[in-house]
């Protein structure tokens, strides 16, 4: 079969790196040596003055570099290289009786609630408590030991698809992607055998992805891949996926990216560009810092991040209530259907925005902690290494550019949505509805400015 030139199965080392079940079983490894000895380095040396490898494994590299680097590159290669789905799958294969996974658990607000609730909402709350390297190796010893209990309990990958808080990322952000894993329609419209639907074990059709214009839960593990041939693994360009009609749009994908908006993207800016300005003080949610902070001196709680965290999601879910509310009036397309099918333009909003603060943050903190942290535990014989520049610096301004890009493309994608669901409807009643739907994008492109 030949295949296209911009498949990257095509190619010799396209298909070595991403596809090869013996370079994938060597990185899945390496990626679990280094997830166990991080937690195990964490509780042998437990005080962050003695310990730099776990926080930066976790901290500085697992979640937030490679996260926000590959989901808008390569997609869901982050889980396809998951230490935890890698042993999952083995487990999986050898067990004997499984029960299938009550409905209730499936709900995919789950994981959402979970990546926002108790990874990004302690975060926020206890950042020392997190600083040390004992709580971290505790916080992931949990959730290590929950995915092998659902991998034990349950029939398939149950866990990475509706419990993982990273499954709601995944699916979300995976449309970003400039890659997709689909198939050559010409060798399935003659298959018999569906190969690629039988060896999957988060029971997707990799056949109808193209189709669907979604890849649900798919983790990019490449099963599929080396069961058919006719799997295909294609650029296709920054978020293609979400200019065109989506089959099974889902509320929750929306909710993911106005919500990561508000916790990740709005709230650092708030504190950047206001909680250390000169008018900090004149904030409310600042004088009830310091009043909070007064009242309970020695509480490990930080006020200040909890308020402006509060403020940005406040902020967001009322600015979004009110545009679809607008919306839906110079539309009059039910509110329900304008958010689920209109929605999916705020995702650039949420991700692109982060990428500039990941790659700042490469500079300024994440690489020097991630090689001291590995010449710590591995004894080597360099000495640690300063940040690779101030956070001072004025060139790392540039990076700010993604918040532009951000904003930009999501109100080319409004744009491009309101259109889709809108055919027939008056020229004057499509711009006023766009308009109240940019409020968001537009608001945080003010912000960008203080």
């Amino acid at each position: 079969m030949e295949r296209d030139k911009n498949d990257l199965f095509a190619y010799r080392w396209g298909e070595r790196f991403f596809k090869n079940p013996k370079t994938l079983f060597i990185v899945r490894s390496v990626a679990l040596g280094v997830f166990v000895y991080a937690l195990a380095y964490g509780f042998v040396h437990p005080k962050a003055s003695e310990n730099h490898f776990t926080t930066a494994v976790f901290w500085s590299f697992f979640w937030p570099f490679f996260m926000f680097i590959s989901l808008p590159t390569l997609g869901a290669y982050f889980c396809s290289v998951c230490p935890l789905a890698f042993v999952g799958k083995k487990i999986i294969k050898r067990k004997g009786k499984a029960f299938k996974m009550p409905k209730v658990l499936k709900n995919p607000y789950i994981s959402l609630g979970v990546v926002l609730g108790v990874y990004w909402g302690l975060f926020y709350a206890f950042p020392a408590v997190f600083a040390e390297p004992v709580a971290v190796a505790f916080f992931y010893t949990f959730f290590t030991l929950l995915a092998f209990l659902f991998y034990f309990l349950f029939k398939d990958m149950s866990y990475c698809a509706h419990i993982c808080p990273i499954s709601a990322i995944r699916n979300a952000f995976s449309r970003i992607s400039f890659m997709w894993l689909g198939s050559y329609r010409s060798a399935c419209d003659t298959c018999t055998t569906f190969e690629c639907a039988k060896v999957c074990e988060f029971g997707q059709s990799p056949f109808n992805f193209d189709k669907n214009n979604s890849m649900g839960d798919c983790t990019l593990c490449m099963d599929c891949a080396n069961a058919c041939a006719a799997i295909s693994y294609k650029s296709k360009g920054f978020g293609f996926s979400l200019s065109q009609p989506i089959r099974r749009a889902r509320a929750v994908d929306v909710w993911t990216y106005l919500l990561l908006f508000a916790f990740m993207t709005l709230t650092m800016k708030l504190t950047t560009n206001f909680n250390h300005s000169d008018f900090a003080a004149w904030l409310p949610w600042m004088w009830i810092s310091k009043w909070l902070k007064g009242v309970s001196p020695h509480s490990p709680l930080n006020f200040e991040a909890v308020l402006t965290l509060l403020v940005s999601v406040s902020f967001t879910l009322y600015v979004v209530y009110m545009g679809f509310k607008k919306a839906e009036e110079k539309l009059g397309i039910d509110r329900k259907t304008l958010f689920t099918e209109v929605g999916y333009a705020y995702a650039p909003l949420a991700l692109v925005s982060s990428i500039g603060v990941a790659i700042t943050s490469f500079f300024t903190r994440y690489f020097h902690n991630v090689v001291n942290g590995f010449i710590e535990a591995f004894h080597l014989p360099f000495g640690f290494i300063d940040p690779l520049v101030s956070p001072d610096a004025g060139w790392l301004d540039l990076f700010g550019v993604f918040d532009f890009i951000a904003v930009a493309w999501t109100l080319l994608l409004l744009s491009r949505r309101i259109d889709l669901i809108s055919e027939g409807k008056p020229y004057e009643a499509k711009r006023k509805a766009f308009w109240w739907l940019a409020l968001l994008p537009v608001s945080y492109l003010l912000l960008c400015f203080l």
